[in-house]
């Protein structure tokens, strides 16, 4: 029977928003009662109805913010109730570790040997794709990285975000990570560093990525011998160096000198070769006036690594007419931001509040989407429901959090906390997702590694893309209606490569998030109101 009572399946924290989402019940009431002992412990009252255009559902909102009792419970309404869910001070506190876990067994190049415990263990192989390609008659080492997406391609401009939403947690929430927790990230960042450098090339450019030719079949890693070719020199790839390789050196610089030397020079190489292409002539030029975040983030770490006042006048020379906002693909403006208001130099007052209301602007528009969405996500102030939804759910979810560290305003920190709970499956299937061993997790991803393990485990902590209109293979296109609403265009199967499809970047802003909210969020939602007007 389809679930007709969506909640938080990770659980709820003391003192932050709760909220449930029911469709299929005309009781005007709702209870929240002790799983263990059967007894109502809580009453509260359902909101009026209203129709949600993309699920299709008629939905109520159950909102207990005020009840903040530890244990056990469910929800029932009528003759409807949930699953069970729990109510504690760290739901999430497990989150970071299974996330880096994931992105661990996604190394590329690396030998799983003795290092497995337990169920990682299916998952043990020799070093994979090892072979040199060639470019411009030269054989380079480009072996390591992460296997970006479901096949075993690397991606300069995936790893990049995933190593930003790592560092920039890090930096901001660091009191969320154990020890062994914030060793294993940064062995995970240095992982995805060294292997972007390797990709950079004397001449300071940046191979963008490894990429297979062909669909290809699922087979193991280490066993496959499909023919990879090195993607050409970019612009974006030189700059995600450039972003990346300055942000680290910064962080390194007192842990490890050395490696903070060489992160540097890497990004001075990569941004002198970047100012030589013609993107760089039309954003440097008085007339261009589209934003382009992604200069703007490797100028403002530049401008953080080094000091030099060429950075500063550059920015500001260009802050009105750049992004600084989005935390995912072309549209990553926000770290420019985070790395400008983050940083110890100089900062001009002008820039500093236009960054802060752009941010806050942004957030305005995302709340008015979140409000009127029956499962509070915001994605009808941006891309709707297409390849990476879920991906540019936790995106949003991040621009929330910017815009609530800068403001203050409860509203962002609630708006954040919906799109947390939309991916942890108060959405309209109720779905976990990313992939575990959860019961309502996603189980069938379509990723290679996990198929072709002995016995069929997904590789745990991979957000998969989710909801997607456009339903673009053929699995999708045959086993999901056209009339489907478009935030219901999902199937768990590994063979949905438009809906199923992780990747390490879709990944990452969990990491961030959930340390946001072991952080940040206990004490600073203690006593906000979630509830919807009713």
């Amino acid at each position: 029977m389809r679930k007709r009572i969506h909640i938080n399946r990770l659980g709820y924290m003391i003192g932050s928003p709760k909220t449930a989402v029911c469709t299929g019940t005309s009781t005007g009431l709702f209870y929240i009662v002790d799983a263990k002992q059967g007894i109502n412990v809580y009453a509260g009252r359902l909101s009026h109805p209203s129709f949600d255009r993309e699920s299709g559902d008629t939905v109520r909102q159950a909102d207990f913010s005020d009840f903040d009792r530890k244990g056990s419970y469910f929800i029932r309404a009528g003759y409807r109730r949930s699953d069970v869910f729990e109510i504690s001070d760290r739901p999430y506190d497990s989150l970071k570790t299974e996330i880096i876990r994931g992105l661990y067994l996604n190394r590329c190049g690396y030998y799983f040997t003795d290092d497995l415990m337990g169920a990682d263990r299916v998952f043990r192989r020799t070093a994979c794709h090892m072979e040199r390609m060639s470019a411009d008659g030269r054989s380079i080492d480009v072996s390591g990285g992460w296997h970006s997406f479901s096949g075993y391609g690397r991606n300069v401009l995936s790893a990049g975000l995933v190593i930003a939403d790592i560092i920039y947690a890090l930096r901001l929430f660091g009191e969320s990570f154990s020890e062994e927790e914030k060793a294993a990230a940064e062995r995970e960042c240095r992982w995805g560093l060294d292997w972007m450098m390797k990709m950079q090339d004397s001449d300071g450019g940046v191979f963008e990525s490894v990429y297979m030719v062909g669909a290809g079949v699922f087979v193991h890693p280490d066993e496959d011998n499909a023919p990879y070719l090195l993607g050409g020199k970019s612009c974006s790839a030189a700059l995600r160096l450039t972003a990346c390789a300055a942000l680290a050196a910064g962080y390194f610089a007192k842990s490890d000198p050395a490696y903070s030397k060489r992160l540097a020079a890497a990004a001075g190489k990569s941004w002198l070769r970047a100012v030589q292409t013609p993107e760089y002539a039309s954003f440097s030029s008085r007339s261009g006036d589209k934003p382009d975040g992604e200069f703007m983030w490797a100028m403002c770490e530049m401008y953080a690594l080094e000091g030099d006042e060429s950075f500063a006048a550059m920015i500001k020379r260009k802050y009105l007419t750049s992004g600084f906002t989005g935390f995912g693909g072309e549209d990553c403006g926000g770290f420019a931001a985070l790395s400008y208001l983050l940083s110890q130099r100089h900062h001009e007052r002008d820039i500093e509040a236009f960054i802060r209301k752009k941010l806050t602007d942004r957030a305005d528009r995302m709340w008015i989407a979140d409000r009127s969405s029956g499962y509070g996500v915001s994605l009808s102030a941006g891309k709707g429901f297409c390849y990476g939804s879920n991906f540019h759910i936790l995106c949003d979810c991040m621009s929330f959090i910017t815009a609530y560290l800068l403001s203050g305003e409860q509203n962002y920190l609630i708006g954040a906390a919906d799109q947390f709970g939309y991916i942890l499956g108060k959405n309209p299937l109720g779905t976990i997702f990313f992939t575990g061993d959860r019961e309502d997790g996603c189980r069938a991803p379509c990723h290679k590694l996990s198929v072709t393990n002995e016995k069929r485990l997904p590789v745990p902590g991979m957000v998969v893309s989710g909801a997607n209109t456009e339903r673009w293979d053929e699995y999708s296109k045959w086993h999901i209606d056209m009339n489907t609403p478009p935030s219901k265009c999902y199937i768990d199967n590994e063979y949905s490569i438009s809906t199923n499809e992780p990747a390490i970047h879709f990944s990452a802003p969990l990491i961030f998030i959930s340390a946001f909210f072991d952080k940040v969020g206990r004490s600073a939602l203690s006593g906000v109101n979630a509830g919807r007007a009713v």
